[in-house]
């Protein structure tokens, strides 16, 4: 059981950075000069987290939700060349129910943006590049805040399992 719950957060996990997504509630004003800067992390969550994972014939639903705490991070976007880093830690404090049992665990998270491409199209910030790519959508942007989010609606194969995972990620950054 324990094998199928790790192997379901991995892809859970991993979909985040391997997909890309489009949302409605985008800004209109976002500018490349607004996004520049050196940024903190002040928010990080994922909410309305849903996973169904198909081994062997039976499924494995699975929700989740997590929250961040202890921010200790800077995201850095630079101009020409458009590149974003972060530098610092957090902690993440996840909650997931397999099958009527609910477990809670922190891990600690550092420089998820080690050196990666970024670039804005309309209202949409995308992170990566080709099919590594990953697509926010900017809820919010001012000269103090940035708010970002990211719907997962995916369906994915890993070694003969299949697991379905929809979730909405949500980041805020200020100066």
């Amino acid at each position: 059981m324990k094998k199928l719950f790790l192997l379901s957060i991995f892809t859970v996990f991993t979909l985040v950075f391997s997909s890309c997504s489009k949302d409605e509630d985008g800004v209109s004003d976002a500018s490349e000069s607004k996004i520049a800067g050196s940024w903190n992390l002040t928010a990080l969550e994922t909410t309305d987290g849903r996973s169904d994972t198909n081994f062997e014939g039976t499924s494995i639903p699975t929700t989740f939700d997590a929250i961040g705490k202890d921010f200790d991070t800077v995201v850095t976007f630079s101009e020409e060349p458009q590149i974003v880093t972060s530098e610092g830690s957090y902690t993440t404090v996840l909650t997931t129910t397999v099958m009527g049992e609910t477990t809670t665990q922190e891990e600690a998270g550092e420089d998820f943006f080690q050196s990666d491409e970024w670039r804005l199209d309309g209202s949409t910030l995308y992170f990566g590049t080709g099919v590594e790519e990953v697509g926010f959508t900017i809820t919010e942007l001012t000269d103090s805040k940035m708010s970002l989010r990211y719907k997962m609606d995916e369906t994915v194969d890993f070694f003969g399992v299949t697991t379905s995972v929809s979730a909405t990620y949500n980041m805020t950054l200020t100066k």
